[in-house]
């Protein structure tokens, strides 16, 4: 409640953007919804100086009615919101300084399951990744042409968290310790930096 009531507080008070952009988000207008307001958030929390924010869609388990479910409710969210925070961040300057980050645990199948929808797959996935020192506009590796394994550069999610962590300017072999004082690198033991996604 302090913190709510404090003047860091205000930054949770979106009566003062721009009903224009707040729109753009899907914040505000026909099809409101709460992923645009926590993508605009987002953006509020980064500029008052906050270090890490995550933001969820809500879901994207589809297993059942995989097809309506995207075309009318998760990828139309998704665009409205993720695609307005980093035109957003680009414009006001934040985007070398901070790194934008679309995952989830896992994949989906490849295959439609009985209910016209995809279950869990964890051999390989989709990530977004942009912005800091991150090297935009390319796709690092490829699937096999039916998408149920690797094709072309492997790598694992240690190397994911090391090209973000690279892309922030914290070095990937830097410890932390855990609750009882063991070393650990935050990348994992083996995360190194994708090559090419970052400058030599």
């Amino acid at each position: 409640f302090s913190l709510i009531a404090s003047k860091e507080g205000q930054v949770f008070d979106l009566k003062g953007e721009n009903p224009k952009l707040m729109e753009e988000y899907g914040a505000a207008g026909v099809g409101a919804n709460n992923f645009g307001r926590s993508a605009i958030m987002a953006r509020r929390l980064v500029e008052a100086g906050v270090s890490a924010v995550e933001i969820q869609l809500g879901g994207w388990d589809t297993h059942a009615q995989t097809f309506n479910a995207h075309s009318t409710r998760l990828q139309p969210t998704l665009d409205k919101g993720m695609g307005t925070l980093v035109k957003d961040l680009v414009q006001r300057g934040m985007w070398q300084n901070t790194v934008v980050v679309w995952m989830g645990e896992f994949g989906r199948t490849p295959r439609i399951n009985a209910n016209t929808g995809r279950d869990h797959w964890a051999r390989c996935w989709s990530v977004v990744v942009g912005g800091g020192a991150i090297r935009g506009g390319q796709a690092y590796g490829a699937t096999d042409q039916d998408g149920m394994d690797i094709a072309r550069d492997r790598c694992n999610i240690g190397d994911v968290f090391a090209t973000i962590y690279k892309g922030l300017g914290i070095e990937p072999d830097t410890q932390v310790r855990d609750a009882i004082g063991r070393p650990f690198r935050i990348a994992g033991m083996n995360g190194r930096p994708l090559p090419g996604l970052l400058p030599a």
